[in-house]
């Protein structure tokens, strides 16, 4: 038996729980420090809720013990990604909302900094000439070496493929690494793409190479060389 220092915290239920709510953990005895604590806030469901709450909240914990990663800026378009339909009758038109990645990324435990900045609020059929130097414009100028933009699948290859062209010759671009990523679905649907597709997208930022990507289906492909399968709609690589 564990000494009673070492004993594992009971479940947090109204009155004392019975006795088949008791697990018989074996494989638990001489756990200590650390590992018994995990495993008492495992079994304090109520508790270990609350406490991944607050550990995600920047706010809560002491300046000191704050880890600073590294910056990335967020660059919205609109896109599927960012669709929302906000009326309640006369029609389901739709509208470019608030940028999903801020709600998908507030799920994650990420140890990174965030800036966002608007481009254009469009379908990405409607993005123009102007739309695309104004992006390669904020790439630029951000001091973050990792930018993540967000944008719909119609011409996001157009557009990584300009960046990709500017990136050859333009000296603020060379360090960077640039992911262009969307959704066939809008975030807001409960079977959406996004959330897959932004995580994916944050983890070619830490992964690859300086240069421009697009990143949809789980992989990072390099602006030129990546293409669209027609039927499928997936994004391929050409090579």
């Amino acid at each position: 038996r564990l000494a009673n220092s070492q004993r594992l915290a009971e479940p947090q239920l109204a009155g004392r729980p019975s006795a088949s709510l008791q697990p018989r953990m074996s494989w638990a005895r001489g756990l200590t420090g650390e590992g018994l604590e995990e495993l008492n806030r495992v079994l304090n469901r109520e508790n270990y809720g609350g406490e991944a709450k607050r550990l995600r909240n920047h706010k809560n914990i002491p300046a000191g013990t704050r880890q600073k990663g590294k910056k990335v800026l967020l660059i919205q378009t609109g896109g599927t990604i960012d669709k929302d339909y906000p009326r309640k009758t006369k029609g389901y038109a739709f509208q470019i909302s608030d940028p999903a990645v801020h709600r998908i990324l507030a799920k994650a435990n990420l140890d990174l900094q965030f800036k966002t900045v608007t481009a254009c609020r469009k379908d990405s059929t409607e993005i123009t000439k102007a739309d695309r130097l104004r992006i390669l414009q904020l790439c630029m100028r951000s001091p973050a070496n990792h930018i993540l933009v967000t944008h719909g699948t119609d011409t996001m290859i157009e557009t990584a493929q300009l960046l990709g062209q500017a990136q050859k010759w333009r000296k603020g671009l060379s360090n960077k690494v640039i992911v262009l990523t969307g959704a066939m679905k809008p975030e807001r649907f409960v079977d959406s793409d996004a959330a897959f597709n932004i995580g994916a997208a944050i983890c070619a930022l830490e992964t690859c190479k300086p240069g421009v990507y697009v990143c949809m289906n789980g992989r990072p492909l390099r602006c030129d060389t990546v293409g669209r399968d027609k039927v499928s709609g997936r994004f391929i690589s050409k090579l």
